[in-house]
Formats: C-alpha cells, structure tokens, sequence
C-alpha cells in the first residue's frame, strides 16, 4: 500500500511538470493529487506604505497607496481534459507620484492556465499559460529583469507531448513563447521575447526515482541589442522522498551563440517541494544559466554573457485552522562580462525577504498583513551604487 502511494505521488509529479514550468517553483514535481474545485470568486483590498516607489538609487519617493481587485480559480482534474484557471483583474493607486515617470496608478493583473489531454494510457499533451501585467518583478519566472521597472506585460506560454515506449522509458518533445516588454520608454531598451523548443527521454528507475535526460534551443529576439542562440544538454533526475515531499536537479552545459562569439556556461536547477495540512509546507528553487537580460547599454554598448543565479524559498506555517504565517527569500545575482564599448564588468544583485500573517474570520473573509524588505546593488569596476526599500500592507480577501 506504501508503495502505490508513493507511486502514484511520483506519477502526479511527473504529469504535472510535462506541462512546462512556468516557476521556477514547479523545478520540483507537485506533491500528491491536484484538488478539483468549482469556480470560485473573491474581491480584495489593501492598503499599505512603501518607503521608495519609484525604486530610486538616489531620491527615494515614499508613499501610501491603496491596491483593490477581483479574482477567480476554477480546476477539474476529474475529466478526460483536466483544466484549471486563476486570474486577477486590479490595480494600486499611490498618493504621491514618482518623480521618473509621474505614475501614481499601477496595474495589478494575472492569468495562469493549464490543461493536460490523455490521447490514451501512453501519450499526453500538456500546455500552460501566464500572463501578468504589473510593475513588480517575478523572479522565479526566469525572465524578469532584477529590479522594479514600471508595468512590465510578462508571459509565457508552454506546450508539451509526451509518449511512453514500455512501463519505464518514455519521451517527449516541447515548446514554448515567453517574453517581456515594458510600458515605460525609459526601459523599452530591454524589451524582449523568447522562443524554445526541446526533445528529452525519462527512465523510470522504480516507483520513486526517474531520470531524464534533455536537448533544448532557445532564441533570443531582443528589440535592441544582440539577439542569442542558446543549445543546452542537460541530465536529471526526479525523486519522491516521502509522502509529503519531493526534489529534483539537473546539471548541463549551455552554448550560447552572440554577436559571432560563442560562450559555455555550466547550468543548474534544483528545487524541492514539502506540502502538508498542517505545520510547514515549502516550495524552493535554485538556477543558474548563461541569460540575455538587460544587456543593452546604448548604441555600441553591449553585454554578450549575462550568468544570472536565481533562488527563491516560500514556506507556510499553519498554526491553526484559522491562523498562518508565512516566510519568503528571493535572491538575484546577475554577473556581466564581455562587453563591447568598452563597458566594464558588472553584477547586479536583488535580495528580497519578506514575512507575513494571515488570520481566517469566517469561511468567506480572511485578514493579513504583509512585510517586504528589498535591497539592490550594481557593482562595476569597484564602485558601488544601490538601493534599500520597505513595503509593508494589511487586507482583507472576500471569497464567494
């Protein structure tokens, strides 16, 4: 009985990374059976102070603001097409305006989709959405640039169809659309887009560990700079640890081909997944690759190599039916080499902490508050320049 349950956590997993990872969070396969549930709607309001808004090095605006929204979610994994959907429709309105761009209303808007079809036993296609239109960056994406931008459209979108050979071997092919491009002319610069495709075999090595081995291309198309090839190979594995927990890793090597240079960087992605009713659930990644993000510096004046570490942990402690706490550390380190025109090497690096409590007053209405502290930095050539910012809000969700 143990061992069918293990089996199947595994199982769940797997079919649920097929579908492309959007997050870096999802490195790690899901733990246990996705819940169905009919759609459901909710309305929230906050309010909140953030001591630097305009994310400054050197004239920091602070202000109040008001964020307010609606939502919905909606999943059934019971059907022949196992769907599911989230999305956000809001925005934050400020009291004060930033001094770069005059601003003081912000979007606050996200969609995430997925649906995975079973043409039979052995084969299945998976493909996933996101789409998010907002000023703050998500770094677990793997495309977000490493500090606050203005309203930034970011989106992703992944497809995938995998075919079992016999009980232990299968392969699968996928491809995928992603990219960035900002609302404000200052960035347009790092305006971007991404397109990739990639053909891999898995080995299931028994019913709690399988291997994966991958070939991928990816194309960067970049609205001004040099566009990128990238080839990489890597290999992998997947394991169910317990029956709240599991972990996956692989390591590569990535060709980058820019501007007729060619560039090998080693690649890196870990992530672990630990989902519980009760006590600590937690959600972790680390990566590393060659990346080909704000690499423009004006006419003449590029970066070609770009080695960007990312690393992100979530956790969630329920101390009660009605009380939670939550914790959260992202990390982006972004090393800039190569460059033409004369630019000197340069790393850029975003650590972003934050802390939170949420409080359950009815089944329809939960409270929380929220504290986020961000500290940036870009070093060049031994100079150093940078900046600090709070943000802290408390809410209310109504869910009907």
């Amino acid at each position: 009985m143990k061992s069918q349950f293990y089996k199947a956590l595994l199982l769940a997993g797997v079919c649920a990374a097929s579908a492309g990872a959007i997050s870096l969070y999802d490195t790690a396969p899901s733990v246990g059976l996705p819940e169905s549930h009919a759609a459901q709607y909710n309305f929230y309001a906050r309010v909140g102070y953030d001591t630097n808004m305009n994310a400054s090095f050197d004239d920091e605006q602070a202000s109040m603001y008001a964020n307010a929204g609606v939502g919905a979610s909606f999943a059934d994994y019971e059907s022949v097409d196992k769907i599911s959907y989230r999305f956000n429709l809001g925005a934050t309105r400020y009291l004060k305006q930033a001094d770069t761009s005059g601003e003081k209303m912000y979007a606050d808007c996200g969609l995430t989709a997925s649906i995975v079809h079973a043409f039979s036993s052995r084969s299945t296609y998976s493909a996933s959405l996101s789409v998010t239109y907002s000023p703050e960056p998500d770094y677990a994406s793997g495309i977000s640039a490493s500090r606050r931008q203005g309203d930034c459209l970011n989106w992703s979108f992944s497809n995938s169809y995998s075919q079992s050979i016999d009980s232990r071997l299968s392969w699968h092919v996928n491809a995928g659309y992603s990219g960035n491009l900002y609302s404000e002319t200052e960035y347009q610069s790092d305006d971007r887009q991404y397109l990739s495709t990639g053909v891999g075999m898995s080995y299931r090595a028994s019913e709690l560990l399988s291997y994966t081995a991958n070939l991928s291309y990816q194309y960067d198309m970049r609205d001004k700079g040099y566009n990128s090839n990238n080839l990489t190979a890597s290999i992998g594995f997947s394991r169910a640890l317990d029956p709240v927990s599991s972990c996956s890793g692989s390591i590569g090597l990535q060709t980058k081909m820019i501007n007729n240079d060619t560039i090998l960087t080693p690649t890196l992605q870990l992530g672990y997944n630990r989902r519980v009713a009760d006590g600590l659930s937690m959600n972790t990644y680390v990566s590393l690759s060659n990346e080909n993000v704000d690499t423009y510096r004006g006419v003449g004046a590029n970066y070609l190599s770009d080695v960007a570490w990312r690393a992100g942990v979530n956790c969630t402690y329920t101390l009660s039916p009605d009380v939670s706490f939550s914790f959260g550390l992202s990390l982006m380190r972004s090393s800039y080499s190569k460059g033409t025109g004369r630019l000197a090497d340069e790393t850029n690096t975003t650590l972003t902490p934050s802390v939170g409590m949420s409080y359950r007053f009815s089944v329809d209405l939960t409270g929380n508050i929220n504290y986020q502290y961000t500290w940036y930095e870009t070093d060049r050539s031994g100079s150093s320049d940078g900046y600090t910012r709070h943000n802290i809000s408390t809410g209310l969700t109504y869910t009907f």
